[in-house]
């Protein structure tokens, strides 16, 4: 794998982008809602933050990911791409290059309301990005393995769609888990972005009943559980 090559087509993918730098603008209305309802009610706005950072780069990783390669082979751009020098295995590190710099517009966004109404540290900015790139890393694995398990690219938008819903809106990821009893947080620590979210809160320091090893052995386990299956998976380029 030439890196040269990767970045080139990770350009290539970051510039339809760029044509819609607002588009994410409409994704997140729901999740500040959310907080500000949170906030408002609870006190624990940072907490919901976090959740929508882990949200935002699951799903740039995961779903938007998966749905994007659907269409570049719908479009053929795909074909275009693996009739170059450029492996399949180096196109699917490009998407999720381009997804990562995706990333950056909502993520700052977030971070700015963070900042001007929970307050975070400087010391704190290190762990977040870390808590993002360790969300948009398992993504990653998970929407590559669920694009190469779905012969259809037209089925892909849809599976995205309900996996968005079982794993980012119904569990406590945008909302606090602490409003939960205490036995089904620990069961929702089991649910990957769940996981992801308490980890991130073990790491900037908000407070939790969850015990910080359980959502990082959790974490570990779909981290490396999801990029070997990717990796087995075989990349539907037909």
């Amino acid at each position: 794998m030439r890196a040269s090559r990767v970045v080139g087509a990770a350009v290539f993918m970051t510039l339809s982008y760029m044509k819609e730098p607002l588009a994410f603008v409409s994704d997140l209305i729901i999740p500040l809602v959310i907080f500000m309802v949170v906030q408002l009610g609870t006190g624990r706005g940072m907490e919901s933050l976090l959740g929508i950072l882990v949200a935002v780069a699951w799903s740039s990783g995961g779903f938007a990911l998966a749905r994007k390669m659907a269409t570049y082979r719908v479009w053929r751009l795909m074909d275009m791409f693996v009739a170059s020098p450029l492996k399949p295995i180096e196109f699917a590190v490009a998407s999720a290059l381009a997804h990562l710099v995706v990333i950056i517009a909502p993520a700052t966004v977030v971070l700015a309301i963070m900042a001007l109404t929970v307050g975070v540290g400087p010391a704190s900015l290190p762990l977040i990005v870390i808590s993002i790139l360790l969300a948009w890393f398992a993504g990653t694995a998970f929407g590559l393995y669920v694009y190469g398990k779905l012969a259809d690219p037209m089925r892909v938008s849809s599976v995205a769609s309900l996996l968005n819903l079982l794993l980012i809106l119904l569990p406590p990821v945008i909302y606090p888990v602490s409003i939960l009893p205490p036995e089904l947080q620990l069961v929702s620590a089991l649910i990957p972005t769940v996981a992801l979210k308490l980890v991130a809160q073990h790491l900037v320091g908000v407070p939790t009943e969850v015990p910080f090893l359980m959502p990082a052995a959790v974490t570990i386990a779909y981290a490396v559980l999801f990029t070997t299956l990717a990796l087995r998976q075989r990349l539907t380029l037909e």
